[in-house]
């Protein structure tokens, strides 16, 4: 008898059980929700499903596709870059847009309007959607030319670590999470997510120098010249802006890093190097005679001789008439 009352108490309370009502669904959560389950995502705990893992909740990375993924809010779609925020690299790199989202993307503080299938200009970069009329953020990565002045710390994206660091072959492994860039030299740092084990690896030269030009001219105390203006010391990668009298203007330059200037003028020269360097001189080119200008006055003096000539043989020809 005891039995079958125990027995009919836990039958009854099981139909109470089925007979309640279910929890009421959290609608104020507006974060990431876990696509195989439904439930939020929880950042303190990433994990894998399908071709995806989550770094954090605003991030995952897509095994599939081999890149990062950067849901939008709400369902305006997603971003795909093979970067992940934070990330600095040499080589370069794609942002790709489902239809949904509405992306732009800024290089040094000015929207970028080159390829988003192969960003290559070295900058930082910065991707963000639209959403509700506003511009959001949605991630960031840094690219540097193979010799560049540009980092001076590195510091690893979230959920990455430093693997190794080495500066001209030596070690220059100090903390798990940055190294001092500021010296010149030739770098190489591996660094890995701990989500994916996936191993990247920075090899870029740190070049802070100023590129140097030797002149070749008399220049006075006053950067003047009365002659033209020879330069030597333009190395591979160097560029030269040139103005004359506020217009830009071509120098002649030569295949062995040498190059002239030959037109009288006030001059104002900018060098920039591979690395981000500058240099800017400001010199005057006093009118002189250079070749062109001899040739001038030979020309205008045999223009005076022709005409002289013709004067004195008319002359003759109305005197012997």
């Amino acid at each position: 008898m005891k039995h079958r009352i125990i027995s009919l108490a836990l039958a009854l309370l099981a139909l109470l059980m089925l007979t309640l009502p279910a929890a009421a669904a959290d609608t104020g959560y507006t974060g990431v929700i876990n696509p195989e389950t439904g439930e939020p995502y929880d950042e303190d705990a990433p994990e894998s499903y399908g071709d995806r893992t989550a770094l954090t909740k605003n991030m995952y990375y897509d095994w599939s596709s081999h890149d990062y993924v950067y849901p939008v809010s709400g369902s305006l779609g997603e971003v795909h870059v093979n970067a992940a925020d934070g990330m600095v690299l040499t080589t370069p790199v794609y942002v790709r847009a489902s239809a949904e989202a509405s992306v732009v993307v800024y290089l040094n503080g000015s929207e970028y309007t080159g390829s988003l299938n192969s960003c290559s200009t070295a900058g930082e970069y910065v991707v963000s959607a639209l959403v509700g009329g506003q511009q959001k953020r949605l991630m960031s990565f840094t690219l540097l030319g193979k010799t560049s002045n540009l980092m001076h710390n590195f510091v690893v994206p979230d959920g990455f670590y430093v693997l190794e660091a080495t500066r001209n072959g030596e070690s220059a492994y100090e903390d798990r999470y940055s190294v001092d860039m500021e010296p010149e030299g030739a770098y190489t740092i591996e660094y890995e997510c701990s989500s994916t084990n996936l191993v990247y690896k920075l090899e870029t030269t740190v070049d802070r120098t100023p590129p140097g030009l030797i002149f070749k001219g008399k220049l006075d105390s006053q950067g003047r010249v009365r002659s033209k203006l020879d330069f030597s010391g333009l190395e591979d990668g160097d560029r030269i802006y040139l103005e004359r009298s506020g217009e830009a203007v071509v120098p002649e330059l030569n295949s062995d890093g040498t190059g002239a200037i030959y037109d009288p003028g006030t001059y104002r020269m900018i060098v920039l190097d591979a690395a981000g360097n500058s240099v800017e001189y400001n010199f005057i080119i006093l009118q002189y005679f250079n070749l062109q200008s001899w040739m001038f006055f030979l020309a205008v003096l045999l223009v005076i001789a022709a005409v002289t000539a013709y004067i004195v043989l008319q002359r003759k020809r109305l005197k012997i008439g």
